[in-house]
């Protein structure tokens, strides 16, 4: 197996991750599939828009991801693709812990889609942290209307399209936000995340935060 600790020298089988390749601003989102004897096995890296990045073997790259005591980063290299579409990394030098475990939110486009009653909406985040999201969803003719919006607390279920994973959860919804054209804006909070899909947000969150750092939006 990989050499260290699981989780907190190399992130562990499952583990979403933020990948910055050496030379490059704009961080990538992958997960690891699995741990071999010498190399991780992880998804081919993506951009913002879900579009896969190519890489070539011998490309140099930073690793963070979100361990039990915040988030840690580690160099790797990427040594082979293999005939299932995993890069194969290799682990080089001692992972380092980059930022305290805390709930943070950040700008960011996902596509998304909830259930309310037999009333579906499409739309996209606007923002986006393990404890909920903000969207924005296209107009609906009857809701608001023949169909009364959802009161504080009414279950609603969500589907949210993370690129390389897919979240189907139940949210809750806190609050509509009223808009001059006729689009729906909602706030909703996350009920019961399970860790994987809190660590797969965690992830998101962080490579857009990143993202924006790097282009001098955030600081």
């Amino acid at each position: 197996m990989v050499a260290g600790r699981p989780n907190i020298d190399y992130p562990d089988a499952d583990t979403a991750l933020s990948v910055v390749p050496f030379g490059q601003d704009d961080a990538l989102t992958s997960r690891v599939r699995h741990i071999g004897a010498k190399n991780m096995h992880v998804t081919s890296p993506r951009n913002g828009v879900g579009v896969a990045v190519a890489l070539r073997p011998g490309d140099l790259m930073e690793l963070s991801w979100q361990a039990d005591d915040g988030f840690r980063s580690v160099d790797a290299q990427l040594v082979d693709v293999g005939a299932d579409g995993l890069l194969q990394l290799r682990i080089k030098g001692e992972a380092t812990r980059t930022q305290r475990r805390e709930a943070v939110r950040a700008p960011l486009g996902l596509p998304v889609r909830v259930v309310y009653g037999r009333t579906e909406l499409v739309g996209s985040t606007v923002d986006l942290s393990e404890g909920g999201l903000r969207c924005v969803f296209r107009p609906h003719g009857d809701l608001g209307t023949n169909i009364p919006f959802p009161k504080a607390g009414h279950p609603i279920g969500l589907v949210l399209d993370l690129y390389s994973d897919q979240l189907d959860t139940q949210v809750e919804f806190v609050r509509r936000r009223r808009r001059e054209d006729q689009l729906h804006e909602w706030s909703l909070k996350f009920l019961q995340l399970p860790e994987p899909a809190k660590d797969l947000i965690r992830s998101h969150v962080f490579t857009a935060l990143r993202n924006a750092r790097a282009r001098g939006l955030v600081t």
